[in-house]
Formats: structure tokens, sequence, C-alpha cells
């Protein structure tokens, strides 16, 4: 195996355990990996940077339609292609915009008090 030397300009010291660590990843792990992984934790710390950045699926669901009355949630299912739009500008994938659908269904055929 053929060494080499890294040198980097960081903002914070790492702890001696966090270190001890980046060596190990970088002796057991080939470049392209480590690379790859950098790049998906520098892509999600400027979207939690930027706060954009979306949370698990559940979450987004609940906070959609958690206070959502019997009619508001008629409304939504009545002007559906408008609410789907509006999913998608917010970053919602189908998957999710179909569970809050189905979600909505359920809440629309519950009698109101």
């Amino acid at each position: 195996m053929k060494k080499a030397e890294i040198e980097l300009t960081i903002s914070k010291l790492p702890s001696d355990a966090q270190l001890k660590k980046i060596k190990e990843y970088f002796k057991e792990m080939p470049v392209e990996e480590i690379l790859a992984g950098l790049k998906f934790a520098k892509n999600r710390w400027s979207a939690k940077d930027a706060g954009v950045l979306k949370v698990g699926r559940k979450s987004i669901i609940k906070k959609e339609v958690h206070s959502v009355t019997v009619e508001q949630a008629q409304w939504r299912l009545k002007n559906w292609k408008m609410m789907i739009a509006n999913y998608r500008r917010h970053g919602y994938s189908y998957p999710t915009i179909s569970r809050i659908k189905k979600i909505l269904i359920q809440k629309s055929k519950k009698r109101s008090r």
C-alpha cells in the first residue's frame, strides 16, 4: 500500500477520537468512496444551511395533514391538481404526495362535529 499525505485546513480542530476515525476511514476505504460520501455530506450540509433540507417522509405527511378539518380535506381533494403543483413546488416526491392524498381521503370521510 502506498502512503500519501494530505494537508487540510479546517474550521474547527477535531478531537483525538474524530481524528482517529478519519484516519481509519482513509486507511480502509477507497478514495472514490470517500469522495462520494463527502459530496453527499456537503450537499446535505448546504441544504440544511439554506433551510431547504426535507426531513423524513412521515414528518412531512404529519405536517401536511395534522390539523386539517373535514371541510379542508374535501376542498383539497376537489382541487387536487392545484395541490399536487403546490406539493411539487415544495419538493415533495410523488409517493409522499400519494400518502398525503390517502390520509386526506380518510379525513374527508369522517363526519364533521
